[in-house]
C-alpha cells in the first residue's frame, strides 16, 4: 500500500510540474501576443490596415489588419495598405524583422514607425498577426505616377 502511495504522489508531482511548465510556456506566448496587440494599437496600424477602423467605434479584432482600398498618392504613384495578415503569414519572423527594418521610405507608415521600432516590438507584432491568422485578399497593386486611382485616395505626404 505504501508503494502505491509513493507512486501516486510521484505521478501527481510530475503532472503538476508538467502543467506548470506548459502554463508558463503558454503565458509567455500569450504575453508576446498581448504585447503585439498593444504595439499594433499604439502604432495605429489599424488606422490604415483595417477597413473602416477610423469610421467605426470598434472593429472586431478578427477583422483587423486585412489591408485597405484607400490609396496614398504622391508624385511617385499610389500605394495601398498591405494585408498584414497575409504578408506576415507568408514570411518567417526573422524575414519580417528584416523587412520592417528596410521598409521603403516612401511608405506612409513604414518610414515613420517600423524601421525605428525595437526588435522586441517587431517580433511581438509578428506573434500577434500570426495569432490572428491569414484572412482577406492581397493589397491592390501600386499605381504608377500619373495614374488616377479608381478608389478613394489621400494625397501624401499626409501626416498620420
Amino acid at each position: 500500500m505504501r508503494f502505491r502511495s509513493i507512486i501516486s504522489i510521484s505521478m501527481l508531482i510530475l503532472l503538476v510540474a508538467g502543467c506548470t511548465k506548459f502554463t508558463r510556456q503558454q503565458s509567455s506566448q500569450l504575453s508576446e501576443v498581448e504585447r503585439g496587440r498593444r504595439v499594433v494599437e499604439s502604432m495605429k496600424c489599424n488606422d490604415c490596415h483595417t477597413p473602416d477602423y477610423q469610421k467605426r467605434s470598434s472593429v472586431p479584432e478578427e477583422d483587423w489588419l486585412v489591408g485597405g482600398t484607400i490609396g496614398f498618392r504622391d508624385s511617385t504613384g499610389t500605394v495601398y495598405p498591405a494585408n498584414l495578415r497575409l504578408l506576415l503569414n507568408s514570411m518567417s519572423e526573422d524575414e519580417w524583422v528584416k523587412f520592417a527594418r528596410q521598409m521603403n521610405q516612401n511608405a506612409p507608415m513604414g518610414s515613420v514607425l517600423l524601421p525605428t521600432a525595437s526588435e522586441r516590438d517587431l517580433r511581438a507584432i509578428y506573434s500577434f498577426v500570426k495569432y490572428l491568422g491569414p484572412k482577406g485578399a492581397p493589397a491592390l497593386p501600386r499605381l504608377p505616377a500619373g495614374a488616377t486611382p479608381k478608389t478613394q485616395y489621400i494625397d501624401y505626404p499626409y501626416l498620420h
